[in-house]
C-alpha cells in the first residue's frame, strides 16, 4: 500500500518541478514575469484585502520550485498547487495546508496545464492584470460578477441603513475616534449624513464595530455594501515598523464585506452628486479628478472637485471603462490623478495614466514626489488644507 501512494506523490513532485511559473499564469490568463529567475510580486490571490496594504502584493520564487509563493499580508505561502489553487478558487487553502479534495484538484489543473487529460477541468477564462479579488473567474455556465444592492437581497435588507447607528458628532465618540476626526476638521456631522458615513461604537452588533464605517454606492444611488477604517491603523503602522515589521502582526487599515466587489465600482460615483452644479463645474474647469481612498475623495468634495476614488492604488478594467465614460459624458475626455505619494500610489496611477492615455483622454498629474518642489511627497489628498489646494495644486490645473 505504501508503495503506490509514494509513486503518486513522487509522480506530482515531479510534476510540480517541472511546471513553470509562466504555464501557471498562462493557463489562467495573468501577466507572466519579466525574468525567469529571482522574485515575481503580483495580486494576492488568497484574500481580497490585502490589496488595501502596503506588503499587500504576492511575492513568487521563480527560482525555487519546493518555495514559490508567498504573501506578506495574509501569510499564505506554499509550492505551485498553493498558487494553483488561490488562481482557481481565490481563497487560501481549508486549515493552511492543501488536503483531500482541495489537493486532488489542484493537481487536476497541474496535469491539465502540462496535457489536458481526460478528467482535466478546462482552463479558466482570461483575466486581466487587475486584482483577483475585483475579478472573479467566469465561464459560460457562471453569470458575470456584480453588486447586488442590499436592499434587494433578503439577507441584507436590514443592513441598508447600517450609517444610521453611526455617530457622526465629536463630542460623543470614543478618545481614538474623536481623535481620527478632530484630525480632519471636515468631516462635520453634515458632511457624514452626505457621504453615509460615521464612526461606528463597538456596542453595536456589526462586524465593523468601532471603525469608521463608510457607505458604497452604485451610479443610482443605492447602497451596495459598507467598508470600514481602523481608527488606529496609522499608530499601529508606526508600531508594527518599529517592531521590525512581523508578518503575523501586521495593521490592516480596511475592511471590505466579502463578496464586494470593489473593483466594479468607483466611490463618489453617484449620478446625481456628479450632476450637482457645483461639481459640474469643476468637471468643467478642471476635469474628473481620479483619487484612491474614501476620504480622498470626500475632502475633495468638500473643496468643490469632483473625485471618485478607486479605493485602491490599482484600477480594474471595469473601473477604467467606467472613469472613461464618465470623463467623456461630463469631462470632455479630460482626467486629472491624484493618487497618495507614496511608492505603491505612483506604481499604481503610472498604470492608470498609460491606460486612460491610450484610450485617448487627455490625462494629467495633480502632484507627485517630485512636483512643488517635493513638498507634496508622502501626502495623501486627504491631508490637503484649503490654502494648499487653492495656492498649490489648482493654479497649475487650471
Amino acid at each position: 500500500m505504501n508503495g503506490p501512494n509514494r509513486g503518486y506523490i513522487t509522480g506530482v513532485d515531479e510534476l510540480i518541478e517541472r511546471t513553470s511559473v509562466e504555464q501557471v499564469l498562462t493557463h489562467y490568463g495573468r501577466p507572466l514575469p519579466d525574468q525567469t529567475t529571482g522574485e515575481h510580486r503580483m495580486p494576492c490571490v488568497f484574500d481580497e484585502s490585502c490589496i488595501d496594504s502596503t506588503y499587500g502584493t504576492l511575492t513568487v520564487n521563480l527560482s525555487d520550485p519546493a518555495h514559490r509563493i508567498y504573501c506578506h499580508s495574509c501569510g499564505v505561502r506554499g509550492n505551485l498547487l498553493t498558487l494553483i489553487h488561490g488562481l482557481q478558487y481565490h481563497t487560501p487553502p481549508s486549515g493552511g495546508r492543501l488536503r483531500g479534495d482541495e489537493f486532488k484538484s489542484a493537481v487536476t489543473v497541474l496535469r491539465s496545464i502540462n496535457g489536458n487529460t481526460d478528467d482535466s477541468p478546462p482552463p479558466r477564462q482570461p483575466q486581466s492584470s487587475a486584482p483577483a479579488a475585483d475579478h472573479t473567474n467566469t465561464s459560460p455556465a457562471d453569470p458575470p460578477p456584480e453588486n447586488i444592492p442590499l436592499k434587494d437581497q433578503e439577507k441584507t435588507l436590514a443592513l441598508v441603513n447600517l450609517w444610521e447607528d453611526c455617530i457622526m458628532d465629536v463630542a460623543e465618540m470614543s478618545p481614538p475616534a474623536a481623535a481620527y476626526f478632530r484630525q480632519r476638521p471636515w468631516l462635520t456631522p453634515d458632511v457624514c449624513r452626505k457621504w453615509k458615513m460615521g464612526y461606528l461604537p463597538r456596542d453595536e452588533r456589526s462586524l465593523m464595530r468601532g471603525m469608521i464605517v463608510y457607505a458604497h454606492q452604485n451610479e443610482a444611488g443605492d447602497i451596495l455594501s459598507y467598508s470600514g477604517r481602523n481608527i488606529r491603523f496609522d499608530e499601529q503602522w508606526q508600531q508594527w515598523l518599529a517592531d521590525g515589521r512581523p508578518e503575523k502582526k501586521r495593521p490592516i487599515k480596511h475592511k471590505y464585506v466579502k463578496g464586494y466587489h470593489k473593483g466594479l465600482q468607483l466611490y463618489g460615483e453617484q449620478a446625481d452628486r456628479l450632476a450637482d452644479r457645483r461639481l459640474k463645474e469643476s468637471l468643467g474647469k478642471l476635469g474628473l479628478v481620479v483619487v484612491e481612498g474614501q476620504n480622498d475623495v470626500i475632502r475633495l468634495d468638500c473643496l468643490g472637485v469632483a473625485a471618485v476614488g478607486l479605493c485602491s492604488n490599482k484600477a480594474s478594467d471595469e473601473q477604467i471603462d467606467k472613469l472613461e465614460r464618465i470623463a467623456r459624458q461630463a469631462a470632455q475626455g479630460r482626467v486629472v490623478l491624484i493618487p497618495d505619494n507614496d511608492a505603491e500610489g505612483e506604481a499604481g496611477f503610472k498604470e492608470l495614466l498609460w491606460s486612460l492615455a491610450s484610450r485617448g483622454l487627455t490625462v494629467r498629474l495633480g502632484w507627485s514626489r517630485q512636483s512643488h518642489s517635493g513638498q507634496f511627497d508622502g501626502q495623501q489628498p486627504e491631508h490637503l488644507t484649503d490654502e494648499q489646494w487653492n495656492e498649490s495644486i489648482l493654479p497649475l490645473l487650471r
